[in-house]
């Protein structure tokens, strides 16, 4: 079975010759007059892994929009019409009591974060990523989130699961990886949606669940790198902001 360290290694790289947008569209559907941080956070995340990061608004609230709109890298949509162009679709974050659901998003690729979580609890999207910590998890299925849990579920429900916690469990219903690299300043709002944002960016054009092992991974050691500069006197943009460095690290060992 393949490692953590492996999959980050063999991570999609552009190649020479590529185009603006071959190496991932993303977009990321979130965000509420009481969370507009939450999908900042994601952006965040994520601009540094993808060509094209889109943004959706989960309510329409000016400040919302306005926050969103300082990060030069995001495009606002106003619908959905676009959804169809995108290599992976983020759900979820920083949605609060708002009412959006899924509607024709299924097919793509999704990674499911959040307030999302309970929007699908009767209907789990087969192929999708989602990222419950361990109340999430108790609320979509009842059970805890022990590694026997978390794989079959996985496997009943025919997607992959990345379970937050001291130790990150993650399976696709087939192989468990376990995520033990981070530390206790990850406990800070918001580095659940830095983990969100990188892992849909990595699935645009990597396996869903290399992207969720690979994700984890990378987040956690970011986490690392930030604790020996800090303590843990670090937030989750600076932990943001820290993702390139650390798979830079994790690729060169």
């Amino acid at each position: 079975m393949p490692n953590a360290r492996s999959m980050v290694k063999s991570l999609h790289s552009p190649v020479e010759k590529s185009h603006k947008g071959e190496n991932g569209k993303l977009l990321i559907i979130g965000g509420s007059r009481q969370y507009h941080g939450a999908p900042v956070l994601s952006i965040l995340a994520a601009r540094r892994f993808v060509d094209l990061v889109y943004f959706h608004p989960g309510e329409d609230d000016s400040r919302l929009i306005d926050a969103v709109k300082r990060i030069p890298e995001v495009i606002v949509l106003e619908d959905l019409k676009r959804a169809s162009e995108m290599d992976c679709i983020l759900f979820g974050v920083g949605l609060g009591k708002t009412r959006p659901g899924l509607g024709r998003l299924d097919g793509k690729k999704l990674v499911v974060d959040g307030d999302g979580l309970k929007r699908i609890k009767n209907r789990i999207p087969k192929g999708a990523v989602l990222t419950p910590h361990e109340g999430e998890f108790k609320m979509l299925f009842g059970k805890d989130g022990s590694k026997e849990n978390v794989k079959a579920m996985a496997k009943k429900h025919k997607c992959t699961i990345l379970k937050k916690g001291p130790a990150d469990v993650i399976s696709d219903g087939k192989e468990v990886i376990v995520n033990d690299v981070h530390n206790q300043g990850m406990t800070k709002g918001g580095t659940g949606d830095v983990l969100a944002g990188l892992v849909a960016a990595l699935c645009c054009k990597n396996g869903m669940f290399e992207a969720a092992v690979a994700g984890a991974l990378i987040t956690g050691n970011a986490g690392n790198m930030l604790a020996k500069k800090y303590g843990y006197n670090y937030c989750a943009s600076d932990l943001a902001d820290a993702l390139s460095e650390s798979i830079m690290k994790l690729r060169e060992k």
